[in-house]
C-alpha cells in the first residue's frame, strides 16, 4: 500500500493527492509548476488529470483526478504497444510468404495461382521505417524466388491472403474526416507502404486559384482523384483533407495548399493494400518477364469474382519483418496509428485466434484485469487513440507505465519514446535544461484533447513516470502543450530526498 499524505484541505476538494514534503509541501518546484498548472484559466471548464509517480520507490507524487475518464488520444499508443511487447515479446517477427497452388509443368508454366500471404506486417515495404524494407527489394526478394521455382509463365492468379485480419480494415469510432488521410489507413492482414500514398500538389497563380495535381506515388491501380484544392496563402501549410473509404477507389481532395507550393506533398490512405500488393507485384514481374495470363485480385474478392482458391499451397519464399522493438520504435517515435492498429489485431490472434479490433480489445481488457486493472471502467475502440470515443484513466495509463518498467522488455519499449530535446514530438522541447535528452513522453493530440505519459530520472536518480490528460481545454493546443512541458520539466528537477 502507498504511504499517501494529505496536503490541505484545498487539496482535497480538488481531488488531488500530494504527499507532504518535510521541509515545504507546497514550496517545493514541483508543486508550485504543479499549482500553476491546475489554477490556469485555460482548465477552468475542463476535465483533466495529473498522476506522478515515483517508480522506484513505489509512491504517488501527485494524483489528481486519477479515476476520470478521459479522451487520451495518442497517449493510447502506450497501452497497445507495451502490451504487444509484453505479449509477443521483444523479439517477434511476422512473416509474410509467397506460395502457389496446382503444379509447375516442365515448360516452366504454373498450372496454378501465386498467393501472397499476409501475416499482418506493418512494416511490410514501408521504406518510411528503413530503406531495406522499400517495396522493391521485396518484389526483388519474391521474383528471384519465382524464378528459382522454375516459373517462367503463370496460367492463374495472383491473390493477396489477407485472411490473417478481418475486412475491417478502419475502427467503427472512427471519424469520417480522418479515414482517407494517411493517418486514417487503419490495418489490413496484408498492409504495405504503412497503407498510404502520396499525392502532389502545384499551387494556383493566386489566392483561390485551383491547385493541380501532378502524380501521386506510389501509382495506385483503379484509384480516381477529384480535386477541389484550392490555393491558400503563403505560409499557410498542409491545409488539405483527403475524403474516401476503405475499399472505395474514389478520393475527394479538400482544403488548400500554400501560394507558391511546387510538387507539394499530401498523404493518403490507400483505398485496398492488398489489391494494391498484388497488382504491383503483377507489374513487377511482367517487367521480368514472367508473363501472367490470370487476373489479380484479393481473397475478399476472390469468391465474388468466381475464382476458385486453395489452401493446398508450397511456400517458395518468406520476407521476414524486422524484430517487434523496431516497430514498435516507428510506432510511438512517429505516433503511426496503423502500426499500432495492426498490433492490436495481432494481440487479438494470441488467445482469441481473431484478427480483429475486437478481438485485440477483448484480449487487452483479459491481460490487464489479471495485473489489477479495472477494465471495466475503460471504453476503448482501437489501438492509436485516434478515436475520440476512446476513454482511459490517467491511472490506466499509470498501471501500465508501473507494469512495463518491470518487465524484461522495458529498455526497449522506453528507448521507442521520443526524447526531450532529440527526436519525435519532443523534438525542439526542454533543449537546454536538465530534462534534455532525460525525459521521454509518448505525445497525444486530438481536437479537444491533449496529452503526454512517460518517464524522467528525477534528482535524486529516480525513475518517475507521468500521465497529463486534458480534455475540453481553453485556448490553443500550443499553449496546452507549453504549460504540460513546465510541468514535466519540474518532475525531473523534483528531488523526493526529503521524504
Amino acid at each position: 500500500m502507498r504511504q499517501l499524505l494529505i496536503w490541505g484541505c484545498f487539496s482535497l476538494i480538488l481531488g488531488t493527492v500530494i504527499p507532504a514534503h518535510a521541509d515545504s509541501p507546497a514550496g517545493s518546484p514541483l508543486f508550485r509548476e504543479f499549482d500553476d498548472f491546475r489554477n490556469q484559466e485555460a482548465l477552468k471548464h475542463a476535465n483533466w488529470s495529473v498522476y506522478v509517480m515515483d517508480i522506484t520507490d513505489n509512491r504517488d507524487i501527485i494524483a489528481h483526478n486519477i479515476h476520470q475518464l478521459l479522451t487520451p488520444a495518442s497517449t493510447q499508443k502506450m497501452l497497445t504497444t507495451a502490451s504487444a511487447m509484453m505479449m509477443l515479446g521483444h523479439d517477434h517477427r511476422f512473416e509474410t510468404t509467397l506460395e502457389y497452388d496446382g503444379y509447375i509443368g516442365t515448360d516452366g508454366t504454373l498450372h496454378g495461382n501465386l498467393y501472397i500471404r499476409g501475416d499482418g506486417d506493418p512494416s511490410l515495404g514501408s521504406a518510411m521505417m528503413h530503406d531495406t524494407l522499400a517495396l522493391i527489394h521485396v518484389f526483388e526478394q519474391w521474383e528471384s524466388a519465382v524464378k528459382s521455382a522454375g516459373i517462367r509463365t503463370i496460367e492463374g492468379h495472383v491473390i493477396a491472403d489477407e485472411r490473417v485480419f478481418d475486412e475491417e480494415m478502419v475502427p467503427r469510432r472512427w471519424i469520417w474526416e480522418h479515414l482517407g488521410n494517411y493517418f486514417g489507413a487503419g490495418a489490413s492482414g496484408l498492409t504495405v507502404n504503412e497503407n498510404e500514398y502520396s499525392v502532389h500538389f502545384n499551387a494556383g497563380n493566386g489566392v483561390g486559384a485551383a491547385a493541380s495535381v501532378t502524380y501521386t506515388e506510389p501509382e495506385v491501380p483503379g484509384m480516381v482523384l477529384f480535386n477541389q484544392v484550392k490555393t491558400g496563402p503563403a505560409g499557410s501549410g498542409d491545409q488539405v483533407y483527403i475524403l474516401g473509404a476503405p475499399y472505395v477507389s474514389e478520393r475527394w481532395l479538400t482544403g488548400t495548399v500554400p501560394l507558391g507550393a511546387k510538387d507539394f506533398e499530401v498523404r493518403g490512405s490507400m483505398a485496398d493494400p492488398p489489391v494494391f500488393i498484388s497488382e504491383s507485384f503483377r507489374r513487377h514481374l511482367s517487367t521480368k518477364g514472367v508473363e501472367i495470363t490470370g487476373t489479380v485480385t484479393s481473397y475478399r474478392l476472390a469468391a465474388t469474382q468466381g475464382i476458385e482458391t486453395s489452401d493446398s499451397r508450397a511456400k517458395i519464399s518468406a520476407w521476414l519483418s524486422p524484430p517487434l522493438y523496431e516497430i514498435i520504435f516507428r510506432t510511438n517515435l512517429s505516433s503511426v496509428n496503423t502500426y499500432a492498429e495492426n498490433l492490436l489485431k495481432t494481440i487479438g490472434l494470441q488467445d482469441n485466434e481473431q484478427g480483429s479490433t475486437r478481438a485485440g480489445l477483448k484480449v487487452l481488457d483479459d491481460f490487464w484485469s489479471q495485473r489489477g486493472v479495472n477494465t471495466d471502467t475503460w471504453v476503448l475502440y482501437d489501438g492509436s487513440g485516434l478515436s475520440p470515443s476512446n476513454r482511459l484513466s490517467t491511472h490506466h495509463l499509470m498501471t501500465v507505465l508501473q507494469e512495463a518498467s518491470v518487465h524484461p522488455s522495458f529498455s526497449a519499449l522506453i528507448q521507442s519514446l521520443p526524447l526531450a530535446g532529440y527526436s519525435g514530438a519532443l523534438e525542439n522541447w526542454l533543449r537546454g535544461t536538465s530534462s534534455e535528452g532525460l525525459l521521454r513522453a509518448k505525445s497525444g493530440y486530438l481536437s479537444g484533447a491533449s496529452g503526454y505519459a512517460g518517464y524522467t530520472t528525477m534528482q535524486n536518480g529516480n525513475l518517475a513516470a507521468f500521465v497529463i490528460l486534458a480534455n475540453d481545454y481553453q485556448g490553443t493546443p500550443a499553449a496546452m502543450r507549453n504549460s504540460m512541458f513546465n510541468l514535466m520539466h519540474a518532475i525531473t528537477l523534483h528531488n523526493e530526498n526529503s521524504y
